[in-house]
């Protein structure tokens, strides 16, 4: 059993399902799940299929591809820092979709019980490190992150997982599901890499947080005038500028510079970015230019995801990777924060949480936020304590 489920609307989901291919890509090879069988396929191959489709194309069938943060450090010129067996995407052509009304959920929550997380210890370690690069000018702004695990006692049909998880109000506006059988993708992502639209490219990146109760609008007065947060989207939406203007030389234009966005306990800022299209412009290189996102990675991009592999020491996977949804003449890709990867069997669940990092950040603050990322995810599934 393999699908794939989008927040639509408010109130309604499109889910996708019957796969008529289904492949996970790796350096040399591809795993088609449908069969159960490795294939020998070089990365280049399925990298040369992305650069003969046209963004302005119409797919015929709805197709999905989760592009690991492992391919950005690939196209970057960084495959050496990655795992020759690490799975680099995720590529799947369903036969049916339809629209469904948001269903309700038959569990009441999701009793996750922590495992592994980040120590404050390992994690000053690496903020101190961080911000020695920064001093040396080596990076303006690095997004640390870490990995969470966590357990469920038993197991949980893959079904009632996405229909709680779709019931529950605060879902993010490109939150998604993707079932493969053995795992699992839950993203409640609020944050879109691309949109493509009447010849026209959009991206929101998201930059700063703070924790909000019901009084936001007096947290967002005060995040407007701390130079931490407004320095910290300025660089990134300047990044994202950079990026579009690859696309399309020199059209990009900031339609909104700072924003607020509200998310389950948490109050971001955000900006909106476009650039408008004159020619065909092929999938690869949309792909090429804004992955990953610059809010996941930091400035200058490549520089800091060298940085970011020194210092993690971690697989990202799907997590800071991006979902995109080919429907028709749509293309719409998320990054893929606020994202959990299940291994279904054994009940595993891998989250990852971070955030930027600038000569103002403070360790105390930082490590603070992170944990705020990862309850906020826990509170939307009703996780007993939060």
């Amino acid at each position: 059993m393999i699908f794939s489920k989008f927040k639509w609307n408010e109130s309604s989901l499109l889910e996708l399902t019957r796969p008529k291919s289904a492949y996970i890509y790796y350096r040399t090879t591809r795993f088609n799940l449908l069969t159960g069988f490795p294939e020998v396929y070089r990365l280049d191959l399925f990298l040369k299929r992305l650069d003969e489709m046209k963004i302005q194309d119409k797919v015929k069938n709805p197709t999905v591809f989760h592009l690991y943060y492992e391919l950005g450090l690939i196209l970057m010129g960084l495959g050496h820092t990655v795992d020759e067996n690490a799975p680099i995407a995720i590529e799947i052509e369903y036969e049916t979709k339809r629209f469904k009304k948001i269903p309700k959920g038959r569990i009441d929550n999701l009793p996750l019980k922590s495992l592994e997380r980040p120590t404050w210890s390992e994690y000053k370690e690496a903020f101190n490190r961080i911000q020695e690069h920064l001093l040396d000018g080596n990076c303006y702004q690095v997004n640390l992150t870490y990995p969470f695990e966590f357990v469920t006692e038993e197991y949980i049909d893959p079904r009632d997982i996405c229909d709680f998880f779709f019931s529950r109000k605060g879902v993010g506006a490109y939150a998604h599901a993707t079932f493969l059988g053995d795992e699992m993708f839950l993203s409640n992502s609020p944050e879109c890499l691309f949109r493509y639209r009447d010849d026209k490219i959009f991206t929101m990146p998201i930059k700063g947080t703070a924790r909000r109760g019901k009084g936001w609008k007096k947290e967002w007065e005060k995040m407007l005038h701390d130079p931490k947060e407004e320095g910290e989207l300025n660089m990134i939406t300047d990044l994202l500028r950079n990026d579009l203007n690859r696309l399309e030389s020199p059209r990009a234009r900031v339609l909104k510079q700072r924003v607020p966005l509200l998310v389950p306990g948490l109050l971001h800022q955000s900006s909106v970015l476009s650039v408008e299209l004159g020619q065909p412009l092929s999938l690869l290189k949309t792909i090429e230019c804004l992955f990953p996102g610059g809010s996941v990675t930091g400035a200058p991009k490549k520089r800091v995801m060298e940085i970011i592999q020194e210092t993690e020491r971690y697989s990202r996977g799907l997590y800071t990777g991006s979902t995109l949804l080919c429907l028709g003449d749509r293309k719409i890709a998320n990054i893929n924060i606020r994202t959990a990867t299940i291994s279904t069997g054994d009940r595993l669940w891998k989250y990852g949480a971070g955030g930027g990092i600038t000569l103002l950040s403070k360790a105390t603050s930082e490590y603070q936020e992170m944990e705020a990322k990862v309850a906020s995810f826990l509170t939307l599934l009703k996780t007993p304590g939060y």
